[in-house]
């Protein structure tokens, strides 16, 4: 098998473990006060974690395993309820931490 396909194929591994964990979370938090055991949700395109500590949980399961498969960018963050605030920009994800595959 040539190297563009290996490459190809290990993209299409890393976007369907993704697509398959972000399917099996619920869209929302069990409470949306972050110290209230909110639990991991999604909103359709990244993994939403109540803190810093389980953002980073996560960000190194997912490089764990996704370093088996070449080249992919995890990104994460957190929705800032202060800048949320001051830009009018508000909504469920605000107060969370964040991991998006790229």
């Amino acid at each position: 098998m040539c190297t563009e396909n290996i490459l190809e194929n290990n993209q299409k591994k890393i976007t369907n473990l993704w697509n398959g964990i972000i399917s099996m979370l619920p869209t929302q938090p069990r409470s949306f006060d972050t110290s209230d055991d909110p639990g991991f949700w999604t909103n359709g395109e990244e993994i939403l974690c109540p803190s810093e500590a389980e953002m980073n949980m996560v960000y190194e399961f997912l490089n764990d395993i996704f370093r088996e498969f070449g080249n992919y960018t995890l990104i994460t963050g957190w929705y800032d309820p202060y800048e949320d605030a001051k830009n009018g920009e508000q909504d469920d994800c605000t107060g969370f931490n964040y991991v998006r595959l790229e």
